[in-house]
C-alpha cells in the first residue's frame, strides 16, 4: 500500500514539474497616448528599423529569422483587430529586441545542522539567466508620434527548439503584448 501510494506521488511530482516548466513567465506592459482616435487607424506598415532606436548590442537585433517570425505574429494580431497592410498607412508598427544576462542570488540565511553540535552554515543559491525583451512600438503615420508602446519581458528559453515551436512562442509573446491593443 505504501508503495504504490509513494509511486503516486512520484508521478503526481513529475506531473506539475513538467507544467511548471511549461509555463512562461511573461511580464507585459503596455503604455498609449490618451489623446489619440484609435478609430482612425484602419492601415498599417513597418517602419524601417533603421530609422528608429535600437539595441546594436543585442545578439538577436540582427537575425532575419527571428525578424520574420515578429512579423508574421504582428501582422497576425493586426489582421484580427481589422487593420490591414497597406503602402500608405496611418499606423507605422516598429519593434526592438534586446537581452541581457542577468543573476539572481538568494541568501536563505543560516540553517540547523542534523548534527547535534549546531548550526549547518549559511546556504545561498545563485541562478544566472538570459532576460529578454521585446517591444512593439505603434507610431501615428501623420505626425510620427509614438502613440502605443507594448513590452514583453522573461527568461529566454536556451533549449533548441523546432523552427515551428519558435514560431508559435512568438506568436504567444505578440499575443500577450498587443491583447491591450487598441486601447478601449
Amino acid at each position: 500500500m505504501n508503495s504504490a501510494r509513494n509511486k503516486f506521488l512520484g508521478v503526481l511530482i513529475f506531473i506539475l514539474l513538467v507544467a511548471v516548466s511549461g509555463c512562461s513567465s511573461l511580464s507585459v506592459n503596455y503604455d498609449y497616448d490618451q489623446n489619440v482616435d484609435w478609430s482612425k487607424f484602419k492601415t498599417y506598415g513597418w517602419m524601417d528599423v533603421s530609422k528608429a532606436p535600437s539595441n546594436p548590442g543585442s545578439p538577436l537585433q540582427d537575425t532575419p529569422i527571428l525578424e520574420q517570425r515578429i512579423h508574421n505574429s504582428v501582422d497576425y494580431e493586426m489582421e484580427q483587430r481589422g487593420i490591414t497592410m497597406s503602402e500608405d498607412p496611418d499606423l507605422l508598427v516598429v519593434y526592438h529586441i534586446g537581452t541581457e544576462e542577468k543573476i539572481q542570488v538568494t541568501d536563505w540565511g543560516y540553517r540547523y545542522s542534523d548534527y547535534y553540535w549546531g548550526y549547518g552554515g549559511r546556504q545561498i543559491d545563485v541562478y544566472q539567466f538570459t532576460e529578454g525583451s521585446v517591444v512593439i512600438d505603434l507610431v501615428d503615420a501623420e505626425t510620427t508620434n509614438l502613440v502605443w508602446r507594448g513590452t514583453g519581458t522573461g527568461v529566454v528559453d536556451q533549449g533548441q527548439k523546432s523552427p515551428e515551436e519558435m514560431q508559435a512562442r512568438a506568436n504567444e509573446i505578440i499575443n500577450k503584448i498587443m491583447k491591450s491593443f487598441p486601447p478601449n
